[in-house]
């Protein structure tokens, strides 16, 4: 195990000495879920989405120190400045799975410190820390393409039969083709739109006890869900007819504009899933930048991007086959030129 057995004991510490955490988590379902495990247990601090940019700088410092935490949690942010850390006034943990930073005045887990190809979801890791409410877990693991081993999987099926059939062992299938799949859509289409909205319905998720509230609209919160989820499908649906894919091209490429939402990391996931020998890139303009995500079977992206990168006004990484950019829009053309000479 990449995070010792004792690492985990030593987190579920930090966790239970705190009174007033804060929690910051990645905008998607693994920090959702990881942010969700952690609430549920503590019940008590305040969490904040991290939006729009995979950068944590010193402006949300002052955010932080605001609220006066005993205890920062940072879940599944890839980058972290050093500034930001030396303005928090509080404990800082920090629990990821992406490449691995370096930085002081931090208690730092990922599994990458003990091996560099170990990226299981940061989910993942709060699930084997916690030891509760294994749907949640769930979502988040295969929400980032990962199942776990199979003790964790039969007792998922155990509890949510339903949910994830036994004859699909693979994690985008499960993604895809599963009502499982279905409740990772809903929850990933909740976390869009303003920061105030997406907060809205985390308040919401922080209330309910399991995935049937949602999926079969059982109380009043998974009603809230379910109704935005349904308001943001169709318009999903629009832009996945759009996207022409042509047999002979390596790169599918697709750029759009919706004024409010960012579809990007679910397009280019289902366009994978359907098209796993091609290199997936899609852009969306937001804010004088092209926010681009990408997938790709075979090719590891990371270097791809940094190379592409090159005479190019952005940056961009993330884990082998799934990764994401921030390009200028000056210069989001020549990123794309430099894409295509390297395949």
């Amino acid at each position: 195990m990449a995070i010792t057995k004792e690492q985990l004991g030593e987190i579920r510490q930090i966790l239970n000495s705190s009174v007033r955490p804060y929690i910051l988590f990645d905008d998607d379902p693994d920090g959702l879920a990881s942010f969700l495990l952690v609430y549920g247990h503590v019940r008590e601090g305040k969490g904040f989405p991290v939006k729009n940019s995979p950068r944590l700088g010193p402006e949300m410092a002052s955010r932080v120190n605001m609220y006066a935490p005993d205890l920062l949690v940072i879940l599944d942010l890839p980058l972290v400045s050093q500034e930001f850390l030396d303005k928090v006034n509080a404990r800082v943990v920090w629990v990821d799975h992406h490449p691995v930073v370096e930085r002081r005045g931090v208690e730092y887990f990922n599994p990458r410190l003990d091996d560099p190809d170990d990226d299981r979801p940061t989910s993942y890791w709060v699930y084997r820390v916690l030891n509760e409410n294994l749907w949640i877990g769930m979502l988040g693991m295969v929400g980032d393409w990962f199942l776990p081993e199979q003790e964790i999987v039969d007792e998922f099926r155990k509890q949510y039969p339903d949910l994830l059939p036994e004859d699909i062992t693979r994690p985008e299938v499960a993604l895809h083709d599963s009502r499982l799949g279905e409740l990772i859509r809903i929850v990933s289409f909740n976390l869009k739109g303003m920061t105030s909205d997406v907060i809205r319905s985390i308040k919401v998720f922080t209330r309910i006890k399991d995935p049937y509230e949602i999926l079969e609209q059982k109380s009043s919160g998974g009603k809230f869900i379910h109704r935005k989820y349904d308001k943001l499908k169709g318009r999903y649906d629009e832009l996945l007819k759009e996207i022409h894919v042509k047999p002979d091209d390596k790169l599918v490429l697709f750029v759009y504009n919706s004024p409010d939402y960012s579809f990007s990391k679910e397009l280019s996931n289902e366009l994978i899933y359907k098209h796993p020998d091609k290199i997936i890139l899609l852009a969306w303009e937001y804010n004088g930048e092209y926010k681009c995500s990408l997938r790709s079977v075979k090719t590891r992206l990371p270097a791809l991007i940094n190379k592409a990168l090159k005479g190019v006004d952005g940056y961009g990484g993330g884990h082998d086959h799934a990764a994401g950019a921030c390009i200028k829009v000056k210069d989001f053309d020549r990123f794309v030129e430099n894409v295509k000479n390297l395949i």
